[in-house]
């Protein structure tokens, strides 16, 4: 399997911001916005590239980030409620939680969980995981398919990558996962000092 990554270049004669796609050294491809949409051009090579497909989707989830400005923003994330953010996320989202389990977890509707996530983006925090659960009156219950290990994908990447990449990752997921009352989700986040807290 061929490493894919990214790298940004200013291209004079390009009118927007262009992110190159790389496997082992080799130019394979470009990303670029056109029409405020994301675009994706790969090269034609007389070798095939194989990509992984968690690898391919890494990558392209940091040019997104890049080619809308998130890149840059988490560069030099705002910091509050202390070094890693994690008292203010906490003091603004805890009473919001739709269930709390035995280890004070919290579990928050996805309307809510999309909020969180843009604000970890704002804190400088990372999303690492998502678990969704469907709430019943005296348990929860995991439920199939909704549950992600996000940081395993990113794991050595910089960190303003890593923390571009979980966090338009996990905004992603939360898209496509159940948006009813009975639904909600648990958070594991990083900072950028490595500390890992459950929410």
């Amino acid at each position: 399997m061929d490493r894919i990554y990214v790298s940004e270049r200013d291209d004079p004669d390009w009118p927007d911001p262009v992110v190159d796609l790389l496997a082992d050294g080799r130019y394979v491809g470009m990303a670029y916005t056109r029409d405020d949409r994301l675009h994706v051009e790969f090269l034609p090579s007389p070798e095939p590239c194989a990509f992984d497909l968690t690898e391919l989707q890494r990558a392209l989830d940091v040019a997104a980030a890049i080619l809308s400005g998130g890149y840059e923003n988490l560069e030099a994330p705002a910091q509050e409620g202390g070094s890693s953010g994690i008292d203010a996320l906490a003091a603004e989202f805890d009473p919001l939680a739709l269930r709390r389990g035995p280890e004070d977890e919290g579990f928050y509707p996805t309307d809510v969980a999309a909020q969180i996530v843009r604000r970890c983006g704002d804190l400088g925090l990372a999303v690492i995981s998502l678990e969704g659960v469907a709430v019943h009156s005296a348990m929860v219950d995991p439920v199939a398919g909704c549950s992600s290990d996000i940081g395993d994908a990113y794991r050595g990447e910089p960190w303003a990558a890593f923390l571009a990449g979980c966090n338009t990752k996990a905004s992603a997921l939360l898209e496509r996962w159940p948006h009813r009352s009975s639904f909600a989700v648990a958070f594991e986040v990083e900072d950028d000092a490595g500390e890992q807290y459950v929410l």
